[in-house]
């Protein structure tokens, strides 16, 4: 009982800080840009870096701790569980962002070091948070610190509307109207037919990322009854 009422206290102070912390990069990065920012996107306003799927992934983060911070407090103080629907919105959240930062890390950022740029530059500045440390941190909330749910495959399918929901916008914008950068150079140079293959990977990634933490969550959670 000691144990599971530290546990909840954890989460509380994890989500309030993925919560506070989403507030802050976000301000940073739509007001003045990012380290890696304008030469690599061709953008001009920072207010246009709403519309990458890092800020539009962490603030769907951020808001699902904010709920999960409401109802830890409210569940230890009047000593209830969590609804189950919480888990699997926490997975949701935690897999998107969890996207984000593999992309990064094994995309993105080899991208440029190809160039001659700096690899870490990504991770550098208020980035550091949205390509590297929150998502890490949602992932291990998630895997020890969520209420016990079992999680079950057809839960880890939710997890493929966020990255699905994104490729609407993106190829409309990139592929269709023209209106944006290829930022995240999913066309490899301009070749559009690639765009929806790659969207494809993306989701089979994202699966598996949820998969893998229904996984760990479930056997962490069997593993403290």
């Amino acid at each position: 009982m000691k144990d599971e009422k530290k546990c909840a206290l954890w989460f509380i102070i994890v989500n309030a800080f993925l919560f506070i912390s989403t507030i802050i990069v976000t301000y940073v990065t739509l007001s003045f840009g990012t380290v890696a920012s304008q030469v690599d996107t061709s953008v001009k306003e920072s207010w246009f870096y709403i519309a990458t799927y890092t800020v539009q992934s962490n603030i769907l983060m951020g808001i699902v701790a904010l709920i999960a911070m409401i109802f830890g407090i409210k569940n230890l103080k009047n000593h209830q569980s969590s609804p189950r629907f919480l888990t699997v919105l926490y997975l949701v959240a935690s897999s998107a962002v969890m996207l984000t930062a593999l992309t990064v890390i094994f995309f993105l950022a080899p991208l440029r070091a190809s160039t001659g740029r700096n690899y870490f530059e990504m991770m550098m500045g208020p980035m550091f948070f949205f390509h590297f440390f929150n998502p890490f941190l949602s992932a291990l909330a998630i895997i020890f610190l969520a209420p016990k749910t079992k999680l079950t495959k057809k839960d880890c399918l939710f997890s493929l509307l966020p990255p699905l929901i994104y490729s609407v916008p993106y190829i409309l914008n990139v592929v269709i109207l023209k209106t944006w950068y290829d930022f995240y150079n999913f066309t490899f140079g301009g070749n559009n037919w690639v765009i929806l293959p790659v969207f494809l990977v993306i989701s089979g990634v994202t699966f598996g990322i949820a998969t893998l933490l229904a996984f760990l969550h479930n056997k962490q959670s069997q593993g403290s009854n």
